[in-house]
């Protein structure tokens, strides 16, 4: 073991402890963690890329110097300092556990490795997500107060009456701990998404969070009741993996998955995955809001367990997209249980029977399923009896009532709202197909002028269109409202800069770094501008503050010994 350490007037009292695992026994070859002394006194504490984050490292009186209320921007500052003032092997330990894989992208596996330190000596822990994400189960004896919970969930992906795509999931953690203040039971839940596609980039991720308040009476009524969280987001058409890690931000317990998931692409036949549901509300309100799992005015409660009591209902919900005309007047719906390899029942529906050309759902009474396993399959035929698409799901019936969840399913804003148009938006930016990037965030930010987040997001749209004038004019007026931040300058800036009005430029570049302090990147442009300006004194100036936050830069230092040599 190895053990680094570094305490400087600007970060807090830090060491990295290096590990050497043996991968017979399940371990990671190698891993770090990270301890600190929070706000620089007390006994060291075992850091968390998530928890804690980058900012937690840096010194108050360094970090806070611009927007206080933004801590992923604090964030984002704090690993800048780390990496150019301090140590770029401490930058990375901020954000990875794992040498050799660093980046913003590894403090969901670096979180799984951490929680799995102090469980695994306890219990085995069964986690798809973690063992898929991280390779290996690290095994080292720190204490820590997160603990592993197991969970059940169910993703599906749904197109909406507006024609968008949305992933639902529903996630059902194994326990649902509270505490106790005030005659009141309460706990926050936190979830962590990330949907990456085949490279490892990140086209979508969010963080959310869900508080939970409850009265004795409540929680008397909830009892035992398995506690379902239901959301959904939009996503663009592709192939992805879907990160999910929900936090018990109260008790500290934690619990993960990780799916593959496909959104529907051009209008080709297709069918979605089977959701078997033992409740549906056919007259759910649509237009106020739009909830995880509902089509229009239909609102689905799927079965986590795909259990189901045989004096109950079974619904068998889907879609088919692409139908031709020959399928819709013709088409055949055959809906075929199996109890084991045995046909236990079919039944057969036309496509044109159903309203919708593309939502199918079917009600079945179970009264005469025995208990036991089963499967359904539900195909479609032409009309001359060829089999063309099927899609099959495992369900199980009781013949014991099944205890109704506890649902609490996130409200979001109805399909009509930019909002919608901005996360598209920028999924297509990150996906790098600018065209559809420009045209969503336009239209977010053509319905609601006065967001800014919209208007950045379309400004970084129109500079690498390089409609620098356009940028200028969409975010000025956010000045005048006194609506600023440091992306909003640098924008600014970087337009002016391109537009050759190098004066302008540099006003809003030094806004800029009123925001966030030194950047490298625009005291580079600002040396640039005023070399230009034929001010090669101040151009110097900015080169070479530039230079001493980062001396590996050997453009700079071409361009300052060529100025000195000017002299």
């Amino acid at each position: 073991m190895q053990i680094e350490r570094f305490d400087t007037t600007e970060i807090y009292p830090i060491e990295i402890w290096y590990y050497q695992g043996n991968p017979k026994f399940g371990q990671a070859p190698i891993f770090r963690l990270l301890f600190f002394k929070k706000y620089g006194g007390g006994e060291y504490e075992l850091y968390s890329p998530i928890s804690d984050g980058p900012k937690k490292l840096v010194a108050i009186s360094i970090m806070y110097r611009g927007n206080v209320n933004d801590p992923e921007w604090q964030d984002k500052v704090a690993h800048e300092i780390l990496r150019d003032r301090i140590s770029l092997e401490l930058a990375e330990a901020s954000l990875s556990n794992f040498p050799g894989r660093n980046g913003w992208e590894f403090r969901l596996p670096s979180e799984i490795l951490i929680h799995e330190v102090d469980i695994y000596p306890h219990k085995k822990v069964q986690d798809d997500y973690a063992y898929e994400f991280l390779e290996h189960k690290a095994v080292v004896e720190v204490s820590y107060s997160v603990y592993y919970i197991g969970n059940r969930y169910r993703i599906n992906v749904i197109q909406d009456t507006s024609g968008l795509f949305f992933v639902n999931y529903s996630i059902e953690p194994e326990n649902l701990s509270v505490d106790f203040y005030q005659d009141k039971y309460f706990t926050n839940l936190k979830v962590s998404m990330r949907v990456t596609d085949s490279m490892g980039k990140t086209i979508f991720q969010q963080e959310r969070n869900f508080p939970i308040e409850l009265k004795k009476e409540q929680l008397k009524k909830i009892g035992k009741r398995p506690f379902h969280l239901y959301d959904s987001f939009p996503l663009i058409s592709g192939n992805y993996t879907f990160n999910l890690l929900l936090e018990n931000t109260v008790t500290k317990e934690f619990t993960s998955f990780e799916k593959s998931i496909s959104v529907p692409e051009g209008e080709y036949l297709q069918m979605s995955l089977l959701i078997l549901a033992n409740k549906i509300n056919k007259d759910s309100p649509y237009s106020e809001f739009n909830k995880a799992f509902q089509i229009g005015n239909l609102q689905i409660y799927p079965s986590l367990r795909n259990n189901f009591f045989n004096k109950g209902k079974l619904f068998i919900f889907f879609q088919i997209y692409g139908l031709s005309r020959e399928l819709e007047e013709n088409g055949i719906l055959e809906f075929s249980f199996y109890r084991g390899e045995q046909k236990f029942q079919t039944i057969s529906k036309k496509v044109n029977e159903y309203k919708s050309g593309r939502d199918f759902l079917q009600e079945f009474s179970l009264e005469k399923f025995p208990p036991g396993r089963y499967e359904v399959k539900v195909s479609i035929s032409d009309g001359e009896g060829k089999e063309i698409l099927f899609e099959r799901e495992e369900f199980s019936v009781s013949s014991k009532p099944l205890p109704e969840s506890w649902i609490m399913a996130q409200t979001n804003p109805p399909v009509d709202d930019p909002l919608y148009s901005f996360l598209l938006g920028n999924q297509f930016l990150n996906k790098r197909e600018i065209e559809k990037a420009r045209d969503e965030l336009e239209k977010a930010y053509r319905r609601a002028p006065g967001s800014l987040d919209f208007a950045i997001s379309y400004a970084r749209v129109l500079l690498i269109k390089e409609e620098f004038q356009n940028v200028k004019e969409i975010l000025f007026p956010f000045i005048k409202a006194k609506k600023e931040n440091f992306t909003l300058f640098y924008f600014l800036g970087k337009a002016s800069q391109e537009e050759e009005e190098f004066e302008e430029a540099i006003s809003y570049y030094q806004k800029a770094l009123s925001h966030k302090g030194n950047v490298i990147g625009i005291l580079n442009s600002i040396g640039e501008c005023y070399f230009l300006l034929g001010n090669n004194d101040q151009a110097l100036r900015s080169w070479q503050k530039s230079l001493e936050i980062n001396s590996d830069q050997e453009k700079i230092k071409k361009n300052i010994e060529a100025l000195k040599k000017e002299k």
